[in-house]
């Protein structure tokens, strides 16, 4: 069996049992078990043997897009930019201004607005 095989096996079997595990962690989990099958192995070399079994986790997105420049709606001009065509606030309540953000849920996130 070549080294390759020794180390896919075991991480099959321990992605079976944590799908989303890294190959970090999985470095970690796996280095002594690894040991006693007589494979010593860097962890670089496994992220090179994952990579070629296709065994790496891709990575999830850290952030949320919540803009949308390709928008089909009319956007309103921006009248508080400086210039000739800024409006002056004379009295309250005379500007609005509106934003949206999201709130991760269990499954998805939402946006607030």
């Amino acid at each position: 069996m070549s080294r390759a095989q020794t180390l896919v096996q075991p991480v099959r079997e321990q992605r079976l049992l944590q799908l989303g595990l890294g190959t970090r962690k999985l470095y970690h989990v796996l280095c002594q078990p690894l040991k006693q099958l007589g494979l010593d192995i860097g962890r670089d070399a496994m992220f090179n043997v994952l990579r070629l079994a296709r065994l790496l986790v891709q990575p999830r997105r850290a952030h949320h897009k919540t803009t949308d420049s390709h928008l089909r709606f009319r956007r309103h001009p921006k009248l508080l930019k400086p210039g000739d065509q800024q409006v002056t606030i004379n009295t309250s309540e005379q500007v609005r201004v509106a934003d949206i953000t999201y709130l991760p849920t269990a499954e998805k996130f939402v946006y607030l607005s």
